[in-house]
């Protein structure tokens, strides 16, 4: 049995800066720095230490890469899966490729060239100004998310091109693989591959077309642990097609993690010629429906019939200056987000189509994809023939090579393209061009017929940015100062972008990227890491500060002078206590909103972006605050004004929920003046909504809204328990006097640190008070839960895990409220691992 051999050439490349124009041919080069292939040469200067943010302008030279090679006699194809941007491919001085986009793949015949033998392969990068000097016709509108407008022309990422809130760092070199595939007896050249449910049954239709050096005797593919034989026939010049039509009985179905398991089949083509059996790895498929109820101006996605509430994050790259992703570091990632309970990711049209890696990752650990297209606020030139034909190339060979992922649910025409044209008083009939109204729709249709298109992001109302219609981008909460009950009130259907907050860092990051002096608010080095939309006269801490005013009743600015660490804290926790009260709105019983992606995940550079993950792969206290508010099985408090208070149980999870919930009533955040639990049950993908007034033996005034008087509590506390147990699963808190708690000397918190029978370490709490946003600071550990409240007279457990290649060191616990912080050490032994 033979497989396809495909040879990654990653070693021995160098890579060398010059002047644009300056060097023609290869052979005239100087040599240069050692280069990861995979990369940029960002990346190389990286490792080389002589990078440093804004120092150099990548977009004004010419970057060579090149590398020599003895190419075996079987050398068959190279493959360039990825060149960034304007790329020549020279074998020795003789040019064998030109390439205009960093988003198509290439794939080189080398006999048809006569390339080989000893060598030397070059690749020569245009500098882009260069490119850009160029006279082109002007657009209809300007965008101010990138100063130069001819970027429209260019297809290339706008990662460190966006003023405000990109590092300048452009992706400039070979950012994707360069493969060397040997000759075997046969190659897959061309596929087309679909599943689809239809009834209990699964159903994959596979059309090949397969070059073999000797006619074939037999082929057939094995999906899971069935066989299935498929029908050839030749296309003469050793082509074949081949054709299959599979059905799975009682297939299992692929589902979003928080709704049941991500089922996966194996595919495996094998095929035999002249007395030989070779097997080619087509992937795996998972088997799942995708349907998106749009009536009255609804977008509800349903997932094997089920409505999903999509919740997650905005993906960013795991690191913006290589544009690779490490497969610990990706696995990592992606695992930290379905743990807080995410279950949707979307590719943003500013940045890149992410590396198979992610999308096989995706697929295993059931979360879904909103995939936009590579295109963003500008006036694309689509009437242009070759630019036309450039982009088509693109998005096809985008969904044909994920075509077997099931994670894929929207593909997406762009982002903020119409927003952008409307916004700038553009017509109607200039928002939507014919490539995103009938070219990507019939690609989507042709290749993922299995997916949701949708043409831009936002778009569905009367306006494009129309809240209450279609999809929406919402920032009421954040940039534009609303209160928090604007989120109910804006009748949100789907927000693919929200909530994006200067979201603060712990303090071991933010002590690793400031020198002595320098300190966290207006200092230039710190401000480096601040978003801020280009042209504005404010940045997104403006925006956070406003809100730790609204919360805790305190003068930011003041803060920031007179006490620091105060400041951070409730800086860190500001943005968390926003962000999960605006999730719990949106999914609460009766919400007219189904999903929300939070603006985003992973910081791009060191500071206090928008990430809710630092740029050193740490979750910040924000991921904590939504970890809680998304789970799949939890429950959530909205205050209903003089309806009381509501607490929503939601189980998005495939079995039916039987339990106990309880609610909690306490004054001066230490004395319980009432209480109540009941048996609560709650069916598969449902939720309930049980009225504060059904747990309490009477009226009480629970939020604060008659207000026949001074307030009776100030803390509400509702915990979610399996029945006859007394760990809580999930609990929510609501302070109806508000969050601004006075700091005392103790508040009772007490902790220490044992560990379970596995060598796991578990971190034992307790208070006699409310303990507010407790902390958990000890080095080298990660904590399961961190930033949450306790109630008085509570205790909880918490699980450690060590942070692979950090040493462990005594830490502390702290809780907001209180002025000392209680020292936590842990036991020098073996510990359950995760990576950071």
């Amino acid at each position: 049995m033979t497989h396809m051999i495909l040879i990654p050439l990653t070693a021995d490349w160098q890579a060398v800066q010059v002047a644009s124009g300056s060097a023609i041919l290869p052979s005239g080069l100087p040599s240069g720095l050692p280069a990861q292939v995979p990369g940029t040469i960002a990346s190389a200067l990286r490792a080389a230490g002589q990078f440093e943010y804004g120092k150099d302008n990548f977009d004004e030279v010419d970057v060579w890469y090149f590398c020599d090679l003895d190419l075996p006699e079987n050398a068959a194809c190279l493959h360039f899966e990825g060149l960034a941007t304007h790329a020549e491919v020279y074998w020795n001085d003789s040019i064998i490729l030109r390439s205009e986009n960093m988003f198509t793949a290439h794939s080189l015949d080398l006999a048809a060239l006569a390339v080989s033998g000893k060598g030397r392969l070059s690749l020569r990068f245009l500098a882009m100004n260069t490119q850009l000097a160029q006279r082109r016709p002007r657009p209809r509108w300007k965008t101010r998310l990138v100063e130069q407008q001819q970027l429209r022309w260019m297809r290339t990422s706008l990662l460190g091109r966006m003023p405000g809130w990109s590092p300048p760092v452009a992706p400039v070199g070979p950012y994707r693989q360069i493969l060397l595939e040997l000759q075997s007896p046969a190659r897959v050249t061309s596929k087309n591959i679909s599943s689809k449910l239809d009834g209990a049954d699964g159903v994959l239709e596979i059309e090949l077309t397969v070059q073999s050096t000797h006619a074939l005797t037999a082929c057939s593919i094995k999906i899971g642990e069935q066989d299935f034989a498929l029908n050839w026939q030749s296309l003469g010049g050793n082509q074949y097609r081949i054709l299959g039509l599979c059905r799975i009985a009682e297939v299992k179905k692929w589902w979003p993690h928080t709704h049941g398991d991500a089922a996966l089949y194996a595919l495996e083509l094998q095929i035999a010629s002249a007395g030989h059996m070779q097997t080619i790895d087509l992937g795996h498929a998972g088997f799942r429906q995708i349907q998106v109820d749009l009536r009255d101006g609804d977008f509800n996605l349903h997932v094997n019939d089920v409505p999903v509430f999509c919740r997650g994050a905005c993906w960013t790259p795991v690191d913006i200056i290589s544009l690779q992703n490490e497969a610990i570091d990706l696995h990592q990632m992606l695992t930290l987000a379905r743990d807080a309970g995410m279950n949707m990711l979307r590719v943003i049209g500013t940045m890149v189509y992410e590396t198979a890696e992610f999308y096989q990752l995706c697929d295993q650990l059931g979360i879904l994809v909103w995939q936009d297209c590579m295109f963003a606020n500008m006036d694309y030139p689509v009437s242009d023939g070759a630019f036309a034909a450039s982009i088509t190339t693109e998005v096809q060979q985008f969904l044909q090579r994920t075509q077997v992922s099931p994670c894929i649910a929207v593909v997406c025409g762009n982002s903020e393209v119409e927003q952008q044209a409307a916004m700038l008083g553009q017509p109607a009939e200039l928002w939507r061009n014919e490539f995103f109204a009938q070219t990507l729709p019939g690609l989507c249709q042709q290749y993922r017929p299995d997916v949701q298109y949708w043409p831009s992001s936002p778009s569905g109302g009367v306006m494009p940015f129309q809240l209450d219609s279609g999809v929406a981008h919402y920032f009421g909460v954040g940039a534009y100062l609303r209160p928090l009950d604007d989120a109910r009130r804006s009748a949100i259907r789907f927000t693919s972008e929200c909530l994006g907050f200067s979201n603060m860092p712990d303090d071991e990051l933010i002590d690793s990227m400031l020198r002595n002096g320098e300190t966290p608010g207006p200092h230039s080095a710190w401000k480096q890491g601040i978003p801020r939309d280009n042209g504005t006269g404010w940045d997104f801490e403006d925006v956070r500060d406003h809100y730790m005013a609204e919360l805790y009743k305190v003068n930011p600015a003041n803060l920031r002078y007179a006490d620091r660490e105060r400041y951070l804290s409730l800086a860190r926790t500001t943005t968390g206590e926003v962000m999960a009260k605006t999730i719990a709105e949106w999914r609460r019983v009766g919400s007219t909103c189904h999903g929300a992606l939070i603006w985003f995940w992973r910081d791009l550079r060191p500071g206090a972006g928008w990430g809710i993950i630092d740029a050193q792969g740490k979750p910040k206290a924000a991921y904590y605050y939504l970890k809680r508010a998304m789970a799949t099985l939890t429950v959530l408090i909205t205050d209903e004004g003089l309806n009381g208070l509501a607490l929503h149980v939601i189980n998005d999870g495939p079995q039916a929920f039987e339990g106990e919930l309880e609610l909690n009533l306490y004054r001066h955040a230490e004395a319980r003046i009432a209480h109540g639990r009941i048996a609560v049950r709650v069916a598969a993908h449902a939720a309930i909504k049980v009225q504060d007034y059904a747990l309490l033996p009477h009226f009480i005034d629970t939020s604060y809204a008659y207000r026949f008087g001074p307030a009776g509590h100030d803390v509400v506390h509702a915990a979610l328990y399996h029945q006859g147990h007394e760990q809580a699963i999930a609990t929510d808190f609501h302070f109806p006097l508000g969050h601004q708690f006075d700091q005392q000397a103790d508040v009772g918190l007490r902790a220490h640190c044992s560990q379970d029978a596995d060598g796991n370490h578990i971190l034992h709490l307790s208070t006699q008070k409310l303990a507010q946003a407790v902390t958990v600071q000890i080095p080298g550990m990660l904590p399961e839960d961190n930033y949450f409240h306790m109630a008085p007279g509570s205790s909880r457990q918490v699980r450690l895990s060590v942070m692979h290649g950090k040493s462990i060191r005594p830490g502390h616990v702290q809780a907001q409220n209180a002025l000392a912080n209680v020292r936590v050490a842990i036991a020098n032994s073996a510990a359950t691992s995760v990576i950071l």
